[in-house]
């Protein structure tokens, strides 16, 4: 049972190395690294969420997560504003260019999952969704 438990963490981590390294090369164009991709996809799903949000959704320091809101502000694809009823409490969005790279990341995305996915029925992917939110947990 060992010996298979180490080949599928291995097969996994040749996924997600082959998945990070196409996204890499795929994001080029955009101008963007994968935690800005990340951070800009996040404040779509989250319209005026704070970067101390970002930071927990991506698991990341206070520090880095303010340098990507920066970085992306001056890239103008994020907008930030002081909320009316905390002064202390900064939200994000995206700008209307955002919104448009946002939309052309979810395009490439969903091209990159169907090749990914290529050849599994619905109820494989039904299947492969349920284990892979098990093993999200387990991590």
């Amino acid at each position: 049972m060992k010996d298979k438990n180490f080949i599928i963490e291995r097969q996994i981590l040749r996924i997600g190395n082959k998945i990070s390294n196409g996204r890499d090369k795929d994001l080029i164009p955009f101008d963007l690294t994968a935690n800005q991709s990340e951070a800009l996809l996040y404040f779509d799903n989250c319209p005026g969420r704070s970067i101390i949000d970002l930071k927990e959704h991506l698991r990341i320091t206070h520090q880095a997560a303010r340098n990507i809101v920066e970085r992306m502000k001056r890239k103008e694809l994020l907008y930030v504003v002081i909320s009316e009823e905390d002064g202390r409490f900064k939200q994000v969005y995206l700008t209307e260019k955002g919104r448009t790279t946002c939309d052309d990341l979810k395009h490439l995305g969903t091209n990159v999952g169907c090749q990914l996915l290529k050849g599994l029925s619905e109820e494989e992917k039904d299947q492969l969704l349920s284990l892979l939110l098990k093993i999200n947990d387990n991590v």
